[in-house]
């Protein structure tokens, strides 16, 4: 006789059940879109699909809450990563700092990232645009910030700060996609260090 008992998922609060799910949906994501589906998600999550069911009225409502929001933590997290003054740290220490944080939390969050600087396959558009709203609301800021630092540092002011600031930008994504595509390799110290030396050349 056959005395197997089904697995059930422990309860817990709807709002922690609905992180969860997001959570399994995202870590499938870097194998595609595709991928994503009510019975994978159930079955990452370690639920039935009716639980999953209980949160989700289906496949488009999870994904639509997922990217939303992972959108908005992404964005938290580089508006974070920026300077708001260099009232206490020079602008090139300042920018090397901001460089620091933004990798350590790519590191800390790998799938997001990849999700933001290596889209997969079947990205929706409406994210991709997302993106690329939050990045140019970013780089703009980041040039006002290049603008100033370079008015701190003094004597640079036949440097383009509109170029500067695309230019650290591109750094910092660049520093991302490589602790993403390869960690051993490029590591957040020698990301971080190179970005350095980059920024305290400008003197």
């Amino acid at each position: 006789m056959n005395t197997t008992r089904r697995k059930y998922a422990r309860r817990l609060p709807p709002e922690q059940r609905r992180e969860q799910l997001l959570d399994a949906a995202l870590s499938l994501i870097p194998a595609g879109f595709d991928t994503v589906t009510m019975e994978s998600v159930a079955k990452q999550a370690e639920v039935t699909k009716p639980v999953l069911y209980d949160l989700f009225a289906n496949r488009a409502e999870l994904i639509s809450a997922l990217l939303e929001r992972e959108a908005a933590r992404a964005t938290d997290q580089v508006i974070a990563a920026l300077p708001t003054d260099f009232a206490t740290r020079s602008p090139d220490d300042a920018f090397a700092d901001a460089v620091r944080v933004f990798v350590n939390a790519v590191v800390e969050a790998p799938d997001r990232w990849r999700l933001v600087l290596l889209p997969p396959e079947g990205t929706p558009h409406e994210f991709r645009a997302q993106v690329e709203l939050v990045r140019a609301g970013v780089l703009a800021q980041i040039e006002e910030l290049a603008a100033l630092g370079l008015k701190e540092l003094g004597g640079l002011d036949d440097l383009d700060s509109g170029l500067l600031g695309h230019a650290m930008l591109a750094l910092a994504e660049m520093s991302g996609r490589l602790v993403l595509t390869e960690p051993e390799k490029f590591t957040p110290d020698r990301l971080v260090a190179f970005v350095s030396r980059i920024a305290h050349g400008l003197r």
